[in-house]
C-alpha cells in the first residue's frame, strides 16, 4: 500500500517547473508516490542527450522568443504550451507497483493515463512499446523514464488543445542528422493530434481531473495527501 502525494503546481514557468521535477528526486519517498499534473508556457524541451541544432528550428524559436530548455531525462524533443498537460510520477525504485522492468512499469503508468482518455472519448486509444499514447494512429502523448537517486521517474506530455501549427514550426521533422552521427539521441517523429479533436468537450481541467481520479482508482493507495508546490 502507498501514500499518494498529489502535488498542485500552478506555475507555468518552464525553468521553474523543470527544477521542481528535479527537486522531487531529492525527497525521501519510501512507500510514497508523488503525482504532479502541470502546464508550461510555450517552450521547447530537449531530451538529455540531444543536440538542438538537429531537433529545433532555432531561427523560428528565437524570432518568437520561445525558450529552449533541457530536461534531465532522455527521450525526444517536445513542444509545450498551455494546451499541453504534463504528467509527472516519482516513486522509490524498489517500490514496485506493476513490474520490476522499467519499461513495463512505464507502460503500465501510461495505460492509467490512456484509460482516463478512453473514458473521455469513443475513439481507439492505444499505448505502444515506448509508453506513448495514440488515438486512431496519431500520437497525443509521449513519455520519458529515468532511474535517478534510487528513484523511478516518469513524465509525459499530453496534447489536449495545443497549437499544432506552432508545434510543427518549432521542431524539425525530417531526418537531418549527418550520416554516421551517433553521439546524440534522435527524436522519433510521429503524426500528432489533440485530444480535443476526439473529445471536444474535454477541457484541461476535466482532463486533469479524469487522470488524477484514474490514478487514485488504480494505484494500491492507503492514503492521499494534497500538497502545494
Amino acid at each position: 500500500m502507498v501514500t499518494l502525494k498529489i502535488l498542485k503546481n500552478d506555475s507555468t514557468d518552464p525553468f521553474f517547473n523543470l527544477k521542481m521535477e528535479e527537486s522531487i528526486l531529492c525527497c525521501e519517498l519510501l512507500n510514497d508516490v508523488v503525482l504532479m499534473l502541470w502546464q508550461n508556457e510555450p517552450c521547447v524541451v530537449l531530451g538529455k542527450f540531444q543536440n538542438p541544432c538537429y531537433e529545433v528550428n532555432e531561427d523560428y524559436v528565437h524570432s518568437e522568443k520561445i525558450p529552449v530548455v533541457r530536461r534531465f531525462t532522455g527521450g525526444g524533443t517536445v513542444y509545450h504550451d498551455l494546451g499541453n498537460l504534463n504528467v509527472t510520477l516519482c516513486k522509490d525504485k524498489d517500490n514496485i507497483i506493476f513490474s520490476h522492468y522499467i519499461l513495463e512499469e512505464a507502460k503500465a503508468i501510461a495505460n492509467i493515463v490512456a484509460e482516463a482518455l478512453r473514458k473521455l472519448t469513443k475513439a481507439s486509444v492505444v499505448v505502444d512499446d515506448r509508453a506513448s499514447v495514440f488515438i486512431e494512429g496519431k500520437k497525443i502523448s509521449g513519455s520519458s523514464t529515468a532511474i535517478a537517486k534510487h528513484k523511478f521517474f516518469y513524465h509525459s506530455t499530453l496534447l489536449v488543445s495545443t497549437d499544432l501549427l506552432r508545434l510543427k514550426k518549432c521542431l524539425k521533422w525530417k531526418e537531418e542528422y549527418p550520416e554516421g552521427e551517433h553521439s546524440f539521441v534522435k527524436s522519433k517523429r510521429s503524426p500528432v493530434a489533440n485530444l480535443s479533436d476526439y473529445a471536444p468537450n474535454a477541457s484541461l481541467d476535466t482532463v486533469r481531473e479524469a487522470i488524477t481520479n484514474e490514478f487514485i482508482q488504480t494505484l494500491p493507495i492507503e492514503e492521499i495527501l494534497f500538497l502545494q508546490a
